[in-house]
């Protein structure tokens, strides 16, 4: 009788082992590259003069690579860094593309597809984002105080 139990005890050992492995295999640790890419955007022009990018430290985050879209982790990733949503940013004028990117081996991810779609496995699994941020130059604020000015390099 006590080989018995110890036989169905060790199944389900191996049964809950068999579930924590499959589970394992579900998520990945996908290592993102944050960047800040500031456009130093003329309103004269409608273009950017001049851009800086940040690079930021990486950020890891557990995903399931067959049921996670690209938007998921941009937004992961805006949340996690405490950046404003997306769709409050100012968009100036003559500025259409879009606010974030993310990249896998050089090639753009679009947001609508899973990250298996794009390629990303548990051996390829590190992504560069690129958050775009609009400075814009060529303006001036007239509130009377003595700190006026237009934008200058420093402020970039």
């Amino acid at each position: 009788g006590a080989r018995q139990r110890l036989t169905r005890q060790e199944k389900q050992g191996v049964s809950e082992k068999k579930k924590k492995k499959k589970k394992d295999e579900m998520t990945i640790s996908l290592t993102v590259q944050p960047r800040i890419q500031r456009e130093k955007w003329s309103l004269y022009w409608k273009e950017s003069m001049m851009t800086k990018t940040d690079v930021l430290d990486p950020v890891v985050l557990k995903v399931d690579e067959k049921n996670t879209k690209v938007a998921d982790v941009l937004q992961m990733l805006s949340t996690r860094m405490s950046w404003p949503e997306k769709q409050t940013l100012l968009r100036l004028e003559g500025f259409e593309e879009p606010w974030e990117t993310c990249v896998l081996n050089g090639k753009e991810c679009m947001e609508d597809s899973t990250l298996a779609d794009c390629g990303i496995t548990k051996d390829n699994c590190t992504v560069t984002t690129v958050r775009k941020i609009l400075v814009a130059e060529g303006w001036k604020i007239k509130t009377g105080g003595l700190d006026d000015s237009d934008t200058d390099e420093d402020d970039f």
